[in-house]
């Protein structure tokens, strides 16, 4: 995308101030892009606010006080605020620093195809205002809902000629499925199932996230490459939180496994709230541990860990981890070193990688997202900065290991 930046046109003292925000009027949501206020006095303070609607009508700002250069400049890329929502340099903190007065972790922005943000910048007595598009999509990826063969999810296509290398979208025990990071994976050239396997009303799913039979998502990579606009013979899975524990145990026991990208996961199938084992094979529970309460709490035992990894060598490709240090929710950092452990142990011929990230908790996606300051930091764990940062990290090393899985074998 070209680098459109146009100064706005100020709003008031227009005779006297030429004050304007420079930025790209339309950018990909998963990139950064540059903002710079332009047109205030030297040393001159300049407040540069933000915000915008989420699909549930909630408001999100953010506001930051910075001192003017030399020049009257304030570059968002080079500079560090006096005050306000975040501090030091970021390019990007106007946006992910935001806040809305609920206790939402996150803007919920999945459901449309891009969202504007407001930038205000106000300086003595002038101020200017600049319309900014992030695009959460490509407008031309095609939808279709699946509910057919027992299966339950919305295809996302690539615009332009098929076939497309095939990805699994698997989400966590919230059974919110993950329509947006499907339809991004979309927006980068992937046929993206975001499959639903438990907690919808349908007669073919569990209820709660109770003895899901692995052979749902086999079905589903089934489904998924009998389509015509799916290219090749193997399918990526990406997954998050229970949906990584899923994916892992997928690559363990299915052949058709070309790459598989682990948020925040386990590398040891663990049992419910309830007792009841989350995963069977051939009918039979899935071997598992017993959560005392909430797995954060449990004493792992390392003979433990090592009796319950899945053979997960048995991935016909690439195989990316990714855990933050201050995970609350399950230890994913150790949980996801035990899958390390057990590559290395059996000489595992494709890449692998555990990217372990400090001051990140369980929230780990797609950059650049208003966090809320993470409310609920007491259980999920990790701070704002540190979550954006694995984020930021991640999610490139997310795209490189399905290309090297699916598009470069």
């Amino acid at each position: 995308m070209t680098d459109d930046r146009q100064p706005a046109a100020t709003t008031r003292d227009a005779a006297d101030r030429s004050l304007a925000i420079e930025a790209r009027d339309a950018s990909p949501s998963d990139e950064p892009i540059a903002v710079r206020v332009t047109g205030a006095e030297p040393g001159e303070p300049v407040t540069l606010a933000a915000s915008l609607e989420d699909v549930d009508g909630v408001e999100w700002s953010s506001e930051a006080t910075f001192t003017a250069d030399g020049d009257g400049v304030v570059d968002c890329t080079e500079h560090a605020p006096d005050a306000g929502s975040y501090d030091g340099v970021e390019p990007m903190g106007w946006l992910w620093s935001m806040r809305s007065d609920t206790d939402a972790p996150f803007a919920r922005l999945s459901g449309r195809q891009h969202v504007d943000v407001t930038l205000r910048a106000t300086a003595d007595d002038a101020e200017t205002t600049r319309t900014v598009t992030r695009v959460l999509h490509d407008a031309d990826v095609e939808v279709r809902p699946v509910e057919r063969d027992g299966l339950v999810g919305t295809l996302y296509l690539p615009p332009g000629d098929g076939p497309h290398p095939g990805v699994i979208e698997l989400h966590g025990a919230g059974g919110r499925r993950g329509d947006g990071t499907a339809k991004l994976l979309a927006t980068h050239g992937y046929a993206a199932l975001a499959l639903t396997y438990f907690g919808e009303a349908h007669d073919a799913l569990p209820d709660e996230l109770e003895r899901v039979p692995l052979s749902y998502g086999d079905d589903g990579a089934d489904w998924l490459r009998d389509q015509s606009d799916v290219a090749g013979s193997r399918v990526g899975l990406v997954g998050a939180s229970r949906g990584a524990e899923f994916a892992l145990l997928l690559a363990a026991y299915c052949d058709w496994v070309g790459a598989v990208v682990a948020y925040a996961g386990s590398g040891v199938p663990w049992d419910t709230p309830s007792g009841e084992p989350a995963w069977t094979r051939d009918g039979d529970p899935v071997p598992h541990i017993e959560a005392d309460g909430r797995p954060a709490a449990t004493d792992l035992d390392d003979r433990d860990l090592a009796g319950t990894v899945p053979p997960v060598e048995n991935a016909a490709g690439p195989v990316l981890l990714l855990s933050g240090r201050d995970d609350r929710v399950w230890n994913a950092s150790r949980l996801s070193d035990a899958v390390v452990d057990r590559l290395d142990a059996h000489d595992f011929p494709h890449g692998y990688e555990h990217r372990s990230y400090e001051n990140c908790g369980h929230l780990i996606g797609t950059p650049y997202a208003p966090l809320g300051g993470i409310a609920d930091v007491d259980r999920v764990g990790g701070t704002p900065r540190g979550t954006v940062r694995a984020s930021e990290d991640a999610w490139p090393a997310v795209l490189d290991t399905l290309e090297d899985g699916l598009q470069n074998s």
